[in-house]
C-alpha cells in the first residue's frame, strides 16, 4: 500500500510522481500549510510570516524555496482594523441604545407609580364625596317631607323636629360657637389623658388606650363633619377663632410646623397629603379663573349704576346680573366643596385615630386647620429636598382661603 503512494520529496516539499499542476490543485498535500496569495499572486504562508516586508515562500515555479520582496503588510491589517472599529462603534451604538431604553423604562415606571398613587388617592376622594352626599342627601330628603320645607337652608324656624336624625340633622344647621366649643374642649380633655400613656405608633387596635382614643376621636368626627356639610358658617367662625381668648385670631407657620412635627407622619402619608393638596389647587386654579370673569362682568355691569334706585331697576342688564350673581353663588359652592373634601381625606383617609387626636391637642387654642397644616407638610418636604417656598405645590404660595374645614373622617364612618 505504501509503494502505490507518490514519493514525497523532502527538500522542496512537493510529492513526486505528480504533475506540478496536480500538485498546485491539490491542497491536501500540503495540508499542513494554509497558503494564501498577496495582492501580486505571490503565495505565502500566513501574515505571521511575513517578517519585515519579506516572506519564506514555498516552492515558486523555478523549485527553488527563496524570499520574495513584499509590499508593506497593510491589506491584512487594515481589514482587521476596520473590522475591530466597526464592531467597536456597533458596541457603541448598541451601549447607547440599551442606556436610553433604560432610562425611558425607568422614566416610565416612576410615570406608572404616581399614576398608581393618583389613582389610590381619587378612589379615596370618591369615597370622601360618596360620604358627604349621603349625609347632605339625608339632609334633603329630610326637608323635602318636612311641614316647612324653605326652612332647612332658609330662616324659617316653624319645622318642629321629633325623630332622632331629624333632630341631630337640625341641631347641626342651628348649632352655635358656644355650644361647640365646651364640647370640643371636652374632647380634647379626655383624649389627652390617653395620648400621655400611647407609646408611638398608637395604632394596635387591641391595645385598650388605643381602643379609647379611637372612641373619642369618632365621637367628635362625626359632630365636625356634619358641621362642615350642613354648617359652614359655624366652622369659619371657629377657623378664625383663639379658643383661649375667645377672639379672631391667626395661628403663626411655625405653630402648624410643631403640629406636624407631632405626627409622625410616614413616607407615604406624606405622599398622600402633597397630592391631595395638589389636586385641592388644582380645583381651586378652576374655580378662581372662573371667579375672575363673573367679578369682571359684575364690575362692568356696576359701573353704569345710576344714584337713582328706579334707574337701577330698570336698567335692561338686570337679569344678566342676576344670572353672574348665580354663576357666583355656584362658583363660592364649588369653593366650598373642594374644601370639605380636602378636610375628608385629610383627616378621615390618611391619618390615624391616634395621630388625628395629636392634631386636635396640638393645634390648641386654635382649630386644626386641615389645609395650614398640609401646607407644613409640603414646606418640611421641599426644605427636606433643598427647596424652598411651599413643596411645590401649585398656587401654595398665596395665603388660602379660610372657611369650611372640619372633618370628613371617612375611616371613623363605622362607629357613629
Amino acid at each position: 500500500m505504501l509503494a502505490s503512494l507518490p514519493e514525497f520529496d523532502g527538500g522542496h516539499g512537493f510529492f513526486l510522481g505528480l504533475s506540478r499542476p496536480e500538485q498546485l490543485l491539490r491542497p491536501e498535500a500540503h495540508s499542513n500549510i494554509e497558503f494564501l496569495l498577496d495582492g501580486n499572486g505571490a503565495l505565502f504562508r500566513n501574515c505571521s510570516e511575513r517578517e519585515g516586508g519579506r516572506v519564506a515562500d514555498g516552492p515558486t515555479s523555478s523549485g527553488s524555496g527563496h524570499t520574495h520582496a513584499l509590499k508593506p503588510p497593510t491589506d491584512c491589517q487594515n481589514a482587521q482594523k476596520r473590522f475591530r472599529a466597526r464592531q467597536k462603534e456597533r458596541m457603541t451604538c448598541l451601549e447607547r441604545e440599551v442606556a436610553e431604553k433604560k432610562a425611558t423604562f425607568e422614566q416610565l415606571a416612576q410615570e406608572n407609580l404616581l399614576l398608581r398613587a393618583r389613582a389610590t388617592i381619587l378612589e379615596k376622594m370618591v369615597g370622601c364625596r360618596d360620604e358627604q352626599l349621603s349625609i347632605v342627601q339625608a339632609f334633603e330628603e329630610r326637608c323635602r317631607t318636612s311641614p316647612d320645607a324653605q326652612s332647612c337652608f332658609g330662616t324659617g324656624s316653624s319645622n318642629v323636629v321629633v325623630s332622632g336624625t331629624d333632630a341631630a340633622h337640625e341641631s347641626f344647621r342651628t348649632m352655635k360657637k358656644e355650644q361647640v366649643i365646651p364640647q370640643y374642649k371636652a374632647f380634647l380633655a379626655e383624649v389627652s389623658k390617653y395620648l400621655l400613656h400611647c407609646q408611638y405608633p398608637c395604632s394596635d387596635p387591641t391595645n385598650p388606650i388605643v381602643q379609647q382614643v379611637t372612641a373619642c376621636v369618632q365621637r367628635i368626627g362625626y359632630i365636625l363633619k356634619h358641621l362642615v356639610l350642613l354648617n359652614p358658617a359655624l366652622m369659619r367662625q371657629l377657623l378664625l377663632l383663639n379658643m383661649e381668648t375667645m377672639q379672631p385670631g391667626a395661628a403663626a407657620e411655625s405653630h402648624w410646623d410643631s403640629v406636624v412635627a407631632s405626627l409622625q407622619l410616614g413616607a407615604e402619608q406624606r405622599a398622600d397629603i402633597v397630592a391631595v393638596l395638589e389636586l385641592y389647587y388644582g380645583l381651586l386654579g378652576k374655580v378662581y379663573n372662573e371667579r375672575k370673569l363673573i367679578r369682571a362682568g359684575l364690575g362692568q355691569g356696576a359701573g353704569t349704576l345710576e344714584p337713582s334706585a328706579t334707574s337701577f331697576v330698570a336698567r335692561n342688564d338686570l337679569a344678566a346680573e342676576m344670572e353672574l350673581m348665580e354663576q357666583l353663588h355656584a362658583n363660592l359652592a364649588k369653593e366650598h366643596s373642594a374644601h370639605t373634601l380636602l378636610n375628608c381625606f385629610f383627616l378621615g383617609k390618611v391619618l390615624l385615630p391616634a395621630q388625628f387626636a395629636k392634631v386636635a391637642v396640638y393645634s390648641y387654642p386654635f382649630f386644626p386647620d386641615c389645609l395650614a397644616v398640609a401646607l407644613a407638610v409640603a414646606r418640611q418636604g421641599n426644605q427636606a429636598h433643598g427647596g424652598g417656598g411651599s413643596g411645590g405645590v401649585p398656587g401654595a404660595g398665596r395665603a388660602p382661603p379660610r372657611g369650611g374645614s372640619g372633618s370628613g373622617s371617612g375611616s371613623l364612618d363605622s362607629h357613629h
